[in-house]
């Protein structure tokens, strides 16, 4: 006999709020950091790594990792994330499949020029001199 299926609604693990002015990131072992939101550079999500999220925010580079990371991403692009904690256990919770979850935080320093396509900068050409 297979247990019954518990229909509900997908729970979001972070917390948002309409235009906060900072976002925390918690790694869930004892390092929390607030920034203030502006300073986000740039996030990052490819579809070739969908539960990770990258996102360059002051002086540091977050490293998000996580399941069903989307609406995670989507409160980071409309800066409506106010919190995000790490929580790993969720990730042995069969329950928790259609849930968004974060299971890593790691803060490092960004890469020289960033995430991205270094701005502002000046592109040199090759002319053949």
């Amino acid at each position: 006999m297979t247990p019954p299926t518990l229909l509900r609604k997908p729970k979001l693990h972070f917390d948002t709020t309409p235009n906060p002015s900072h976002v925390t990131f918690d790694d869930g072992k004892g390092m929390c950091r607030t920034i203030p939101w502006p300073h986000l550079v740039e996030a990052r999500r490819e579809s070739a790594e969908p539960d990770v999220v990258k996102i360059e925010i002051g002086e540091w580079l977050m490293v998000i990792r996580g399941h069903n990371l989307a609406p995670l991403y989507v409160a980071i692009e409309e800066k409506t994330l106010l919190r995000v904690r790490a929580q790993p256990e969720l990730e042995r919770d069969r329950e928790r499949e259609i849930d968004t979850y974060v299971t890593e935080v790691r803060f490092t320093k960004p890469p020289p020029g960033g995430l991205g396509v270094k701005r502002g900068g000046q592109v040199e050409f090759d002319l053949g001199r």
